[in-house]
């Protein structure tokens, strides 16, 4: 595929924005696409990074005015209003076709989009988002921060459009994610904490790290322990001098690196951090680095008062007391090490880009495929699915179902609130159901043979009724009419299992395959699924036996 990147860096907005693009333009190449950007000419634009990262871009050149109308919050961080900077992007779109548009910038959303979408009628689009503040049309939509829910974004985007929320689609470098096992071991014997790393952003227009080292200052030379500081800065920060002049003659040991290359190493080793409470925080988490936090723009504070509510991260307040707050916030995440580790650890994998890569390869091929609530007027049609040989040869249950045994089942069925029911449609035509059930399967519970009544004849795997709010069972099958080699049944478990991982606390979910069954056993791997155990010589049909497999599969391994 062809795609397109619409984003900016400068010294007002940092350069947050373009390194998260920049990773996940990495992860499409690695998959073959072709990718290209298109930014502004801010001072601190990044395209020179840009083009020694391997990709193309052009740059649209930076305005003389900030006179233009403003329609989002942060408007002027285009340099242009969003339809003076869509007709500049015009003749490239058209020369380049893009099959893809990603385009992370809070000065553009649904008009500028729409206008996209006229020009290049097959273009679909990936908004990435912070602050669901405007309105968008796009075919998914990417929002990374903690706390993030479906219905903030409901009046603002398509009712097809894929939305991708939390920290599980944070956009990490690879590095991260290689990083991540030697750094959660270290610290499991880290004795006292005393390697600190200080980040505030790669532009830090307001010398921030200059204020938290003068602060660090005070505070170490009244403590009996040593500490060695390392400050990262980007190439393009206009402070540089000032911080490396106060490093040298610092009371403490302190390393000022510059455009740094190995960011997920120098995170791994550190003790502690002290940065900003943007993009970064993310891969603070994935390396299990206790942090605390600077809020350095507006857009910010929402990320640090969710994790500061839910006491993952200490938060400076008010930089006006920083010598007050920063050696008590300090000594907080010491006195309480192991727990900030763990917790933070478990809300970023570094598997977020591969997820959302996978998303956009998803949604290329399978455009027009979607999951939706059962509803009553679904319950015919379902039980004429069931009752299909084609169906119910699969099913651990494997008689004809009467339609007042069915409707009696599938009323108590959309009742109960730990059941899931969805209907997976392919162009608004309904092709196949599911069905997930938030219980546990005893793993010595003994399965019914099919001529016995099962408790649920509409699923593939019969459910106990022993209830766990954090795992649940699927069943699942595709209609007898559904078109057969088009991977419809791969899309239906995609779909349905991203519904319900993003939608619900449910963290794993556990299958019982016929082992006849091998389509299924096939689907099961190939959606990520691993083999648990098999129940040898466990099901009986007609005057043979059958093993039944049993797989599972956590939140964290599922890439999409």
């Amino acid at each position: 595929m062809k795609i397109v990147v619409r984003a900016d860096a400068s010294l007002t907005m940092g350069s947050g924005h373009i390194m998260r693009c920049l990773t996940l333009a990495d992860g499409l190449k690695q998959q073959g696409h072709d990718i290209s950007f298109i930014c502004r000419e801010h001072d601190g634009h990044l395209a020179d990074l840009i083009g020694q990262k391997g990709f193309a871009v052009q740059l649209l050149a930076k305005s003389g005015t900030a006179d233009f109308i403003k329609q989002h919050a942060h408007s002027e961080w285009l340099g242009a209003s969003e339809s003076d900077d869509f007709a500049e992007c015009k003749p490239i779109l058209q020369a380049l076709k893009p099959d893809w548009l990603i385009i992370d910038h809070y000065a553009i959303g649904k008009n500028w989009e729409q206008q996209a979408k006229r020009l290049l009628p097959n273009l679909k689009i990936l908004a990435i988002d912070d602050l669901a503040d405007r309105t968008h049309d796009c075919e998914i939509l990417l929002d990374q921060n903690f706390g993030r829910k479906n219905e903030d974004y409901q009046p603002l985007v398509p009712s097809d459009c894929q939305r991708l929320l939390g920290t599980r689609y944070t956009l990490l470098r690879d590095e991260f994610a290689s990083w991540r096992a030697m750094s959660l071991s270290r610290r499991k014997s880290v004795q006292p904490p005393n390697n600190i790393l200080v980040n505030l952003g790669g532009v830090d227009n307001d010398n921030v790290t200059l204020k938290i080292l003068q602060s660090l200052n005070t505070f170490f030379q009244q403590s009996t322990q040593s500490f060695n500081v390392t400050v990262v800065m980007g190439k393009t920060a206009p402070h540089i001098e000032s911080v490396q002049r106060f490093a040298k003659r610092a009371s403490f040991a302190c390393a000022v690196l510059v455009n740094v290359t190995n960011m997920a190493e120098l995170m791994a080793n550190a003790d502690l951090a002290i940065g900003a409470a943007g993009s970064t925080t993310w891969e603070r988490c994935c390396l299990g680095l206790p942090m605390v936090l600077i809020v350095l723009a507006d857009n910010q504070q929402v990320i640090a008062e969710a994790l500061a509510d839910k006491n993952l991260v200490k938060v400076v307040t008010d930089m006006a007391t920083l010598d007050e707050q920063l050696p008590r916030l300090l000594s907080e995440l010491a006195d309480n090490y192991k727990k900030f580790s763990r917790q933070s650890a478990k809300l970023v994998d570094g598997q977020g880009a591969k997820r959302v890569v996978h998303w956009i390869e998803f949604a290329q091929k399978f455009q027009h495929c979607q999951v939706r609530q059962s509803t009553q007027a679904d319950s015919q049609m379902i039980w004429q699915w069931r009752n299909h040989i084609d169906v119910r040869r699969w099913m651990f249950g494997q008689n004809e179902i009467a339609l007042a045994d069915h409707e009696k089942w599938y009323g108590k069925q959309l009742d109960r609130a730990n059941v899931h029911l969805l209907i997976f449609e392919v162009a608004g035509e309904p092709m196949g159901l599911v069905n997930v059930t938030q219980m546990t399967v005893d793993k010595y519970q003994t399965l019914q043979l099919a001529n016995t009544h099962t408790a649920n004849p509409n699923s593939s795997n019969p459910n106990s009724s022993r209830q766990n709010e954090k795992t649940a069972s699927w069943g699942f099958y595709l209609s007898p009419n559904s078109p057969k080699g088009q991977g419809f049944g791969f899309a239906l478990g995609v779909l349905a299992i991203a519904q319900i991982f993003n939608t619900t606390d449910i963290g794993k979910i556990t299958a019982q395959v016929l082992a006849y069954n091998t389509a299924s056993l096939a689907l099961h791997r190939k959606l990520g699924f691993s083999e648990t155990g098999v129940l040898k010589q466990h099901f009986g049909v007609g005057d043979k036996v059958y093993d039944v497999v049993e797989f599972e599969l956590k939140s964290q391994d599922f890439l999409f």
